[in-house]
């Protein structure tokens, strides 16, 4: 099962290499900031760094690129930008030039801690993830100066196996280990620092015990944060088949499962796995997002990029997935 949703990683970051390849990203905002100027450049030579590694995972982000359809681009742009803009406001919202830290659970090939870094010096970021997923990221980061530079220089002789800066941290861990997961986050961050934790399509495929446990312990470590989650919700009513035949296609076509899928299998349902520690949530389906924080503008440069005639069908895919803010 842990390999399995290992190479989920490869699907998200090939979904995103696609999107960058037909210039849904970077969004127009992120575009006039200097700090993201070469989102694409990065995220392409991580791309090809990976095909002189894995070239089964390289082939999976080519397929995706020769591939790909309009709605899993928009699928995808909704997703990062959304996460984006949180992340971006969680540390506006903080006194200017406040310490912050960024736990990213689960992070598989995630960029977006560069782009960030270089944005807000006052920022730490961690990333956790599984060993094998951990060791591929750190050869390719440690293998090219463009990251190295940008991350920080890691400090001693490393065995590639994890890359350890000054603001930046990659260490691997297997999440349903809790202990494990304590241990090193205590090791790598501070109590006291205002703290984001995020999680992309992570808890989802974790059981119900496990992850509520970390979701409590995590939560507890820290004076103040917010809690940042995407995830797919199955849908609560009786003629919606969207969770069960989703359930279905990956235990067919990868022996995934999705334990929670049905459990919190609505918006509201979902938000109450945080509600014993925080002292406000928000939760919102990606269609709802798209429909009230999308610019008309960005619509428009959307439209402009790929014939989208299955709004139907978006609107059914966007609806079943949610991004959830728990404060406390």
């Amino acid at each position: 099962m842990d390999r399995a949703v290992q190479q989920t990683d490869y699907d998200a970051f090939s979904c995103k290499i696609s999107a960058i390849a037909k210039k849904y990203l970077p969004c127009q905002k992120q575009l006039e900031l200097r700090e993201f100027s070469d989102y694409p450049e990065l995220h392409m030579a991580y791309a090809q760094s990976l095909k002189n590694l894995s070239r089964r995972a390289y082939g999976k982000v080519q397929k995706a690129v020769q591939s790909s359809m309009p709605l899993m681009n928009y699928g995808t742009y909704v997703r990062t930008v959304a996460v984006d803009i949180a992340i971006e406001q969680y540390i506006n919202g903080l006194p200017k030039g406040s310490k912050v830290q960024v736990l990213n659970l689960g992070c598989g090939s995630d960029l977006r801690m560069i782009n960030f870094m270089s944005r807000y010096p006052q920022l730490r970021w961690i990333d956790l993830d599984f060993r094998e997923s951990v060791h591929l990221k750190a050869k390719i980061l440690n293998s090219d100066d463009r990251f190295r530079q940008r991350l920080g220089f890691p400090a001693g002789d490393l065995s590639e196996e994890d890359y350890v800066s000054g603001r930046y941290v990659l260490h691997s861990c297997n999440l349903n280990l809790i202990e494990d997961v304590l241990e090193i986050i205590q090791e790598h961050t501070d109590p006291d620092v205002p703290t984001l934790v995020l999680t992309e399509c992570v808890l989802c495929y974790m059981k119900f015990k496990p992850s509520q446990v970390l979701i409590d312990e995590v939560m507890s470590l820290y004076q103040t944060g917010m809690w940042l989650s995407y995830d797919p919700i199955g849908g609560e009513t009786s003629t919606d088949r969207f969770g069960s035949i989703m359930q279905s296609n990956l235990r067919e076509s990868r022996q995934l499962d999705l334990p929670t899928l049905m459990v919190f299998n609505s918006a509201t349902k979902y938000a109450q796995r945080f509600k014993s520690n925080a002292t406000s949530t928000d939760i919102r389906t990606m269609w709802q997002y798209y429909q009230t924080e999308t610019i008309p503008q960005e619509k428009q440069r959307l439209k402009s990029l790929q014939f989208l005639d299955e709004i139907e069908e978006l609107e059914i895919i966007l609806s079943h997935y949610v991004l959830l803010k728990a404060f406390w």
